[in-house]
């Protein structure tokens, strides 16, 4: 009996210990869970002001249903099934509550940080609209009312952010409603007479164009093709209007856009509304649409014009364009949203022929170093700095071969070679997995001489990242190794992408306007002032100049020396990087007088003659401006031939002699003058010297900012 009580006893306790523990883990958890609650309270109140005054009640309010038991009832039809639709509803289970209480508070908080990114201070707006950015799980319907109370400048700043969903951005009035293409002929017609005639005539490209393509007597008969129909006279036939002749027709547009005077003409002209018509007619055409993103990149110099392009609904179609994977869209687009972004902190400007490369969109990282890349004769910053290509060879085995009894194409289907491909550096990638930490791989385009001065790397590890990232770079191929492989090798770049046409013959049709600025010192003014403009002098730079780009480098560099470099230019040159640059010039250019009758040669040609005595007292000045200024030089020269005529002729364009500038470091390489600007991949030596001179730079930059910081602190 005492045994059976006893029991009791100890059972009654071990009930009143388990219930005083559950009681004390529920009130622990409780705690912590209205802990967690108040922190995250803090937090959003720290982030976004607790008071935040209404938008003006002048704008159209609109109710928004997302709810599909409502759509019969909404369209008319079964209005008397209201009641049961709604009897209907599902018991709600806790799941639900959670849900829906989940998509309240996010939604909440987006209308939250809207309200902010239209009323704060700059921070402020920074802030809320990375964080709206962030949020995912919205509704439709929660994206089309923020649009609809979208402002311009708001707008702009959220189509620069990368990750902001492109339904905050309202499309287009009648965006469905596709005009005929004759209609959107007539209309860019009429479009370049007004251009025309605001300029009052002072383009001749522009009457050149007009008299070509539109002859005047048909035009005029044209306005009395009904009244000559109707008497059984004959028409002559009307302009046959197609996708070519459109595009040649924005092709003006972007020449007469591209004159500083003259880019607000487009727009007051009535051009934004007509150029949307062309781009609902060939809206997957790329030429088309990176031609128009030049036009309104050149408009989005003069902020005054920022609400007639929001009004026209161009800015959510540029945030698109600025990411799309074909760099020639996405750089000018990019450009025009930098333009129009009057709230970013760099406020800088990007003048036609200057591309941002890197970043494309706002960043958060404070830009540490400048990295300027300039192209050559014939060249375009959207070719010139592309990934070389592969070499399309493939040896496979002879299927009547003994020792091969199975043929390789039943093997391996239709496509033989790009399976083997693929199969082999998928193998020769497992191997240096297993192997690679033991071994160190050569460099592809290692030098094939240098002078003293040299230094590598010449050597990747073969667990290196360089050797991962070449995998990668085998499948997917980049348009622009600049953009795609230094941001991810060296953080905290900014790089700009230089461009300008040249010609080989005055034969070629040349703008009267611009023909000034052929010459080396014209071109090298400009320049320097658009890069001023763009914010190049106020952080550390490197050039990366290509064959004639490296003379204009140059140029601008000892113009600058000369003016007691005012723009701080020659104080934040790091490093010059000359990728085959004809430092005393180049054979091509030396034509007896019989050719150049011929020929013609532009202006361009002519300053590239071998032994110039422009280009040797370019040079000379130059050494005189490395006494004074420390700045590395890097050089890389050409050692094949380029086989650049219809023929293949080959012919070494720049010689290793006129290559190297005679201070610095000097390599040649097994490349011709057009390849050795296009690394193969990120394991070649091309590639990782100047990947070298980069961060050798950008350390610098960080000890320097480390020292400055100290240095204060010890005067503290």
């Amino acid at each position: 009996m005492l045994f059976a009580e006893m029991r009791v006893q100890t059972y009654k306790r071990a009930v009143f210990y388990f219930k005083a523990t559950g009681v004390c883990i529920v009130v622990v958890s409780g705690g912590w869970l209205f802990y967690q609650m108040r922190q995250t309270s803090v937090l959003l109140n720290s982030v976004v002001p607790k008071t935040i005054p209404e938008l003006e009640r002048t704008k159209a309010q609109y109710i928004y249903i997302d709810d599909p038991r409502f759509n019969d009832i909404l369209m008319l039809r079964h209005a008397n099934n209201l009641h049961l639709s709604v009897s209907l509803e599902k018991p709600k289970n806790l799941s639900y509550i959670l849900t829906k209480w989940w998509k309240s508070l996010n939604r909440k908080l987006a209308f939250h940080f809207f309200y902010v990114s239209q009323i704060g201070d700059k921070a402020e707006k920074r802030r809320a609209l990375q964080s709206l950015s962030s949020l995912k799980y919205l509704q439709d319907w929660h994206y089309q009312q923020m649009a609809q109370k979208l402002d311009a400048q708001t707008a702009v700043a959220l189509a620069r952010l990368p990750e902001a969903d492109l339904r905050f951005f309202l499309k287009p009035l009648y965006f469905h409603q596709q005009s005929p293409l004759n209609d959107v002929g007539e209309a860019i017609y009429n479009l370049l007479m007004k251009l025309n005639a605001l300029c009052g005539g002072c383009h001749p490209c522009l009457l050149q164009f007009l008299h070509e393509k539109f002859q005047n007597s048909q035009r005029e008969t044209s306005i009395f093709e009904h009244d000559l129909t109707n008497l059984g006279l004959s028409v002559p036939p009307p302009i046959n209007w197609d996708q070519d002749f459109l595009i040649n027709c924005v092709q003006a547009v972007h020449h007469h856009s591209s004159l500083d005077e003259h880019s607000k003409e487009v727009a007051d002209a009535g051009g934004l509304q007509i150029l949307m018509n062309v781009y609902k007619l060939m809206k997957d055409n790329i030429e088309l649409c990176s031609l128009i993103a030049k036009i309104l990149s050149n408009l989005s110099l003069h902020p005054e014009y920022l609400q007639d392009i929001f009004r026209s609904g161009w800015i959510g179609i540029l945030a698109a364009w600025s990411r799309h994977e074909d760099i020639k869209l996405a750089a000018p687009a990019s450009r025009a949203l930098a333009n129009l972004d009057l709230d970013d902190v760099e406020n800088e400007k990007y003048h036609q022929r200057i591309y941002p490369l890197y970043p494309l969109h706002r960043t958060s990282f404070k830009k540490k170093l400048d990295v300027i890349f300039v192209h050559g004769l014939l060249g375009s910053v959207f070719v010139t700095w592309r990934q070389r290509d592969l070499d399309k060879t493939l040896v496979l085995p002879d299927p009547k071969d003994e020792a091969q009894p199975i043929s390789l194409s039943a093997m391996v289907g239709d496509h033989p070679s790009e399976f083997l491909k693929d199969l082999a550096r998928d193998l020769e990638h497992l191997e240096w997995q297993r192997v690679g930490h033991d071994y160190e791989v050569v460099l592809h385009d290692c030098p094939v001489n240098m002078d003293y001065e040299m230094s590598g790397p010449f050597f990747c590890q073969g667990d290196a990242e360089c050797m991962k990232k070449s995998v990668k770079d085998c499948k997917t191929r980049t348009q622009c190794w600049p953009r795609d492989w230094l941001p991810e090798d060296v953080p905290h770049l900014r790089i700009i992408g230089v461009n300008y046409s040249s010609n080989l013959s005055m034969w070629t049709p040349l703008c009267p306007i611009e023909g000034v600025r052929s010459t080396l010192k014209e071109r090298s003014s400009e320049f320097t002032r658009k890069l001023v403009t763009a914010g190049v002098g106020k952080r550390s730079i490197v050039w990366a100049c290509h064959s004639m780009g490296g003379l204009l480098v140059k140029k601008m560099l000892v113009e600058e020396w000369r003016n007691g470099d005012k723009n701080n230019l020659l104080r934040k040159t790091k490093s010059i990087a000359f990728y085959s640059t004809p430092h005393k010039g180049t054979r091509v250019a030396a034509l007896n007088q019989t050719s150049q009758m011929l020929l013609w040669p532009s202006i361009e040609v002519q300053e590239l003659r071998e032994h110039s005595p422009h280009l040797l007292q370019l040079h000379e000045d130059f050494l005189k401006m490395l006494q004074e200024y420390d700045i590395d030089i890097v050089s890389f020269a050409e050692t094949k031939p380029t086989r650049f005529t219809a023929l293949k002729v080959p012919f070494r364009i720049v010689s290793s002699e006129s290559a190297d500038p005679g201070v610095g470091e000097f390599f040649e390489i097994p490349q011709d003058h057009v390849s050795i600007c296009k690394p193969a991949n990120r394991q070649s030596f091309l590639y990782q010297k100047f990947l070298a001179v980069i961060k050798r730079n950008s350390t610098k930059n960080i000890n320097f900012y480390c020292l400055s910081v100290s240095a204060v602190a010890a005067g503290l």
